[in-house]
């Protein structure tokens, strides 16, 4: 643990140049402070800086659409009613019967 009272300037140029990478990735500029100034040997205080840093820098992947999702997002697959009260919405029933038809919608056998 550095104390920044007794901290050398080659320390001190080490803590910024630490903060500045930290804020760059996307990390608050008050947790990238405290674990740029050794914040990771504060103990339980200094645990939870780098917790909440990590929960910050974390990226969650998208999981891949399956096939229906797939036939409805395209837009030429859009079904729409024609006239009547519902005219201009999309007509799942007839999108369904449609990807059934594909063979991405086509049921497996067992």
């Amino acid at each position: 643990m550095i104390t920044m009272a007794r901290a050398t300037k080659a320390e001190n140029a080490l803590a910024s140049i630490i903060q500045k990478m930290l804020e760059e990735k996307g990390v608050q500029t008050d947790i990238a402070e405290g674990l740029a100034k050794g914040g990771v040997g504060l103990g339980s205080g200094g645990l939870r800086i780098q917790r909440a840093a990590e929960r910050q820098t974390k990226k969650e992947s998208k999981r891949a659409l399956n096939g229906w999702q797939k036939f409805v997002k395209a837009k030429s697959n859009k079904y729409k009613y024609k006239s009547g009260k519902k005219k201009g919405q999309v007509n799942f029933k007839a999108m369904s019967a449609a990807f059934k038809k594909t063979p991405a919608g086509r049921k497996k056998k067992k």
